[in-house]
């Protein structure tokens, strides 16, 4: 087979079908070494013209390549009559049950997997090329067969033309008798082949079962009795040897219907994947998995095919992460509020304790200037002391009413008509508030942050919007309340912000989630920004996160 100086018509041909050239090299000179006539395919749709044009031996095919992979490009040769014949063996660094399953479904001989082990590789294609080469025998001789039949057929029927029609009756029955004896004899070698190759198979299967770490088991459907399962799958539920064999799957379901939900939604799609599932074990300690699984057939009957994974640790840290995440917001709301208060109380004692101050330091200064006389030098520093002091009374009402306005005292609205002409003052950019349904009557800790969600928004259009007006409406109901912030500035792209560093916005949202509030972003690059927020308010629509707003 491997002869040097054999004709190359006769030299066993192989093509070898993978998308990078360096991982073939080896291959490709060790099968050249030892007399092979080697070709190459780069992707799926190559590998078929090339084995349909030049018909090798043996194809070792690729599972991951471009285009159509090894799997359906072995399904497609099987399905041609002219290369259903050609061996093929999978090169492949996928080792699971399932990829080897498929690769064996799709219609492959055997498995080599990578890094490609010369020797290895070369026992598998020897007896792979010398069962061909055995088949092509089987096939020659039973040819020969034929033609031999045949010439004694033609002999038998010259020579019984020139017997009696008893003669032609009997040569005419042995004939059928002998047709009929070469195609039993022919459908009784095919089925022990058969049975041979289902032997290997279900061997190959329950090799690959009982090695895997996974735990797996069928099921009867829709009863679901245990109808096998490997050691995983008992040491995941608690079982050895002497517990004996599961009986029913149900029985091991914290809550059977689940597992009735599950068969549904099989018998409908046929499969379902990475499906969480609450399990028990004999002893009764619950656990987690994910559970995958199929329809198929075990014996004559309907089937589960099951795969399960523990989960518990899993769903542990996701519970922990939880509680932590909520008790971090109940501590955001806690600090929220603290800064509040705050901020009111430096505010109110700016505005009383220092207010008070600077008012009568600037009566000082008036009755300073009336009691000054003639003095034009001394009048015009008492004039410069007065509007001094009136600036400083300026900036610390300005300073009282940023940390938190008196307007809010008196409502939503007035709050709202202060910033917006603050704004207006401090950017020169034209602000219209609209308000709908009149003054809505809000706890102050929800009127607060419904002031400071506007604050911020309008801080934003101030600093990064480039906007030539902004619109703010406040509409209010019995049962809700919304607010909308919009502006015509060149806008951005949320998805963008949301991965990035935007406080602004999450502590807008969280203020929102805080009074059970939802807020959305409209925005888009050149197309100017929107932001709104729903609120419910007390006795109108259900929010189990919301406070009493």
């Amino acid at each position: 087979m491997s002869d040097p100086n054999a004709n190359a018509a006769e030299r066993p041909t192989i093509l070898i079908a993978d998308d990078t050239p360096a991982n073939f090299g080896v291959v490709v000179d060790s099968l050249t070494e030892r007399g092979f006539r080697v070709l190459v395919a780069l992707d799926g749709e190559e590998a078929l013209e090339r084995a349909l044009f030049s018909q090798p031996d043996l194809i070792l095919l690729d599972v991951k390549m471009p285009g159509i992979d090894g799997f359906e490009t072995c399904r497609r040769l099987k399905a041609n009559e002219r290369t259903r014949d050609i061996a093929v063996i999978f090169m492949t660094s996928l080792t699971g049950g399932d990829d080897m399953v498929e690769g064996f479904s799709a219609g492959g001989v055997d498995y080599v997997a990578k890094p490609v082990r010369v020797n290895e590789m070369m026992a598998r294609i020897e007896t792979h090329l010398a069962l061909r080469v055995m088949h092509r025998q089987l096939i020659a001789q039973n040819r020969q067969l034929l033609n031999e039949v045949a010439v004694r057929q033609q002999a038998e029927a010259e020579l019984s033309r020139a017997r009696d029609v008893l003669e032609q009756q009997v040569d005419q029955r042995t004939r059928q008798l002998a047709e009929s004896n070469a195609r039993l004899s022919a459908q009784v070698d095919e089925r022990r082949r058969a049975e041979a190759k289902l032997q290997a198979s279900e061997a190959r299967f329950r090799t690959i079962v009982e090695t895997s770490p996974i735990p797996l088991c069928i099921t009867s459907m829709p009863e679901g009795v245990i109808l096998y399962a490997n050691e995983p799958l008992r040491e995941l539920f608690g079982l050895n040897s002497r517990s004996g064999m599961l009986t029913n799957i149900v029985d091991f379901y914290v809550d059977a219907d689940d597992r009735d939900r599950l068969v549904s939604h099989l018998r409908r799609e046929g499969s379902f994947n990475n499906s969480e599932v609450h399990l028990r074990r004999v002893d009764g300690s619950a656990f987690w998995a994910m559970a995958t699984a199929r329809v198929a057939t075990f014996g004559e009957t309907p089937a589960i095919y099951v795969g399960l994974n523990d989960i518990t640790s899993r769903k542990r840290i996701e519970q922990e992460l939880f509680e932590s995440r909520n008790q971090l917001r109940e501590l955001s709301a806690y600090m929220e509020a603290i800064r509040e208060e705050e901020r009111k109380r430096i505010a109110m004692e700016i505005h009383d304790e220092l207010g008070q101050l600077l008012t009568a330091l600037k009566m000082d200064v008036s009755l300073l200037k009336m009691r000054l006389g003639h003095d034009p030098d001394a009048m015009r520093k008492a004039d410069d002391m007065r509007e001094l002091v009136e600036k400083t009374i300026w900036m610390v009402r300005n300073v009282a009413n940023h940390l938190r306005p008196v307007a809010l005292n008196f409502g939503v609205v007035s709050a709202l008509e202060w910033l917006v002409e603050d704004f207006v003052r401090r950017n020169g950019v034209p602000c219209q508030l609209h308000i709908n349904g009149g003054e809505p009557v809000l706890p102050e800790a929800c009127a607060t942050a419904v002031f400071r969600i506007v604050q911020a928004s309008l801080t934003n259009v101030g600093r990064h919007a480039n906007a030539a007006r902004v619109d703010v409406t406040l509409t209010s109901t019995a049962a809700t309340l919304d607010l909308h912030v919009s502006d015509d500035g060149c806008g951005f792209d949320p998805a963008i912000a949301s991965t990035g560093y935007s406080y602004g916005l999450l502590g807008m949202q969280e203020r929102a989630r805080l009074i059970g509030g939802a807020m959305t972003i409209d925005s888009a690059q050149g197309m100017g920004t929107a932001i709104s927020i729903h609120i419910p308010l007390a006795g109108g629509e259900k929010n189990d996160q919301r406070p009493d707003c």
